[in-house]
């Protein structure tokens, strides 16, 4: 049954992010990304065939009793009843929820950058966040690359079913060791996980889906502007960055844009805010967001751009 659409209540969209430090983190990311994926799609036909089998199941019960009670008339076919209240099932069972997509999409692995601050990009809008974003990555380990891990889950039972997934991966992407010096993982060599997992409640988004489509989009980079509501109330907050992403709609070079707003869990330091922009890949449609955003409002200017962190990514998976 589908609680959220039984009280009435938007299913909420969750956008997990696990920053993960490593050397080749690829090697050894993308083939357990693949499997998971494999056991998602796996799991979503099991859930259909789950459906169809019970819906099944009780029609042919329920002809049963209804001729033990008498109720079905002598020229009625069991078997055309019985497919007809198989139809009904299935259409109850959509209505109620439990005949749905599996809800965890995902995951997506995004290689992150922080590019060379040329002439034309320490010109530009852009500097002041790409600027904090280098210094925070030299601050975990510059001599790394760094990975974003995404997911995308409908409703928290998404939680029950990744949890499951991850505790077969290796403790090098689980992050259950020490960390510091001993934190390299000799069966892998990777790093530790540099920031924990972190979850984002969709606030708004436009354009394509965040994850849209299997494999990786060519020829586009991702952005993920990470900034804190400071002095301002969430709800302000919120309904600024709202306005300011509708006027970026008007940019055709944006292809996606997402405003996320992270758990607010008791002391949990960090940006509570997560922008994700899709653009074509380069430095001129980067320059041009830099100027749509500075442009669009002072909020955009000031709290995204010269207090956020932005980091510019290319999808892998």
């Amino acid at each position: 049954m589908d609680v959220y659409r039984a009280l009435g209540l938007d299913v909420p969209i969750l956008h997990l992010c696990v920053h993960l430090l490593a050397r080749d983190g690829e090697a050894e990311l993308v083939p357990l990304l693949a499997a998971l994926r494999e056991r998602c799609l796996a799991i979503a036909r099991r859930l259909q065939e789950w459906t169809e089998e019970q819906c099944a199941r009780y029609a042919e019960e329920a002809v049963l009793r209804l001729q033990r009670l008498g109720f079905l008339a002598t020229v009625a076919q069991p078997s055309q009843v019985a497919a007809a209240l198989q139809r009904e099932l299935r259409h109850l069972a959509t209505r109620l929820g439990s005949a749905d997509l599996l809800p965890l999409e995902g995951p997506a692995l995004v290689v992150c950058t922080v590019p060379e601050l040329g002439p034309e990009l320490a010109a530009s809008e852009l500097a002041p966040a790409l600027e904090a974003a280098k210094t925070r990555l030299e601050s975990w380990r510059a001599e790394q690359q760094l990975y974003e891990l995404w997911f995308l889950l409908r409703g928290s039972l998404a939680f029950d079913l990744l949890n499951q997934f991850v505790a077969e991966w290796p403790a090098s992407l689980r992050g259950d060791w020490m960390r510091g010096g001993a934190a390299e993982s000799p069966a892998t060599g990777l790093s530790s996980v540099a920031s924990g997992a972190l979850v984002y409640h969709l606030v708004y988004q436009l354009g394509d889906e965040l994850l849209s489509g299997a494999a990786p989009e060519l020829g586009t980079q991702t952005l993920s502007l990470s900034f804190s509501a400071g002095d301002l109330s969430y709800s302000t907050l919120r309904y600024e960055v709202m306005a300011l992403l509708e006027q970026l709609a008007e940019q055709p070079f944006l292809l996606h844009a997402s405003f996320w707003q992270r758990d607010p869990w008791p002391g949990e330091a960090g940006a509570a805010f997560l922008l994700r922009l899709r653009l074509p890949a380069g430095e001129v449609p980067l320059r041009q967001i830099g100027e749509a955003l500075a442009a669009a409002s002072p909020l955009g200017r000031e709290r995204l751009l010269h207090q956020g962190q932005l980091f510019t990514g290319r999808r892998l998976f």
